[in-house]
């Protein structure tokens, strides 16, 4: 059944009463009820109904309000990841480019340094260059890593150190004592 859109909402039975007419004249249903006057006109839904019926359509009108704002939520979200996602490329391709600029630079200094010291040599020994410059490089990278690795372990060893005797110094402040005193103590006994 289709709705007519024309035409406003007209709840049944609404038509007949418009259509229906009284006379000043009693009727034959009116004689038989004893002039008690013209029939009442039908019930009205309940006035609770209408409310419930508003409920529901702002029910409704909301959860659109509310599904909106969560599209526009997701969609912010995934704007942000995909700016995310580009400029982590970006850094990415820039970081490779930077690599291959220093990689470059270094092997070139190298060439050069090798060549450098190959031409020392009646006649110029190029093997020999490279072996040298490559063996100078390997055992400098060498005694840097030992030396950098040194000074690591050294600073996590003092940071180890200091935590514990913080952690000392607050044990004696809360308990009167720390764990060494009390482990004396009790050896004491």
């Amino acid at each position: 059944m289709e709705a007519d859109v024309r035409k406003p909402y007209c709840p049944p039975g609404a038509e007949a009463e418009k259509a229906r007419t009284y006379s000043a004249e009693p009727s034959e249903s009116q004689a038989a009820q004893g002039d008690r006057g013209p029939a009442p006109p039908p019930p009205k839904d309940p006035p609770h109904f209408e409310g419930f019926q508003r409920a529901m359509q702002l029910l409704g009108e909301y959860k659109e309000y509310a599904s909106y704002y969560m599209a526009t939520k997701m969609d912010g979200i995934k704007a942000s990841l995909r700016n995310v996602g580009i400029y982590a490329g970006l850094g990415i391709a820039g970081l490779m480019a930077f690599s291959a600029l220093i990689t470059t630079a270094v092997a070139l200094f190298l060439i050069g340094a090798a060549m450098g010291l190959a031409h020392i040599f009646d006649p110029p020994k190029y093997w020999l260059g490279a072996l040298i410059v490559g063996l100078a490089v390997l055992v400098l990278i060498g005694v840097g890593a030992g030396i950098g690795l040194s000074k690591a372990n050294a600073a996590f060893r003092k940071a180890t150190v200091d935590k514990y005797e913080q952690r000392k110094r607050w044990q004696r402040g809360q308990f009167g004592r720390d764990v060494e005193q009390a482990a004396g103590a009790k050896k004491e006994k």
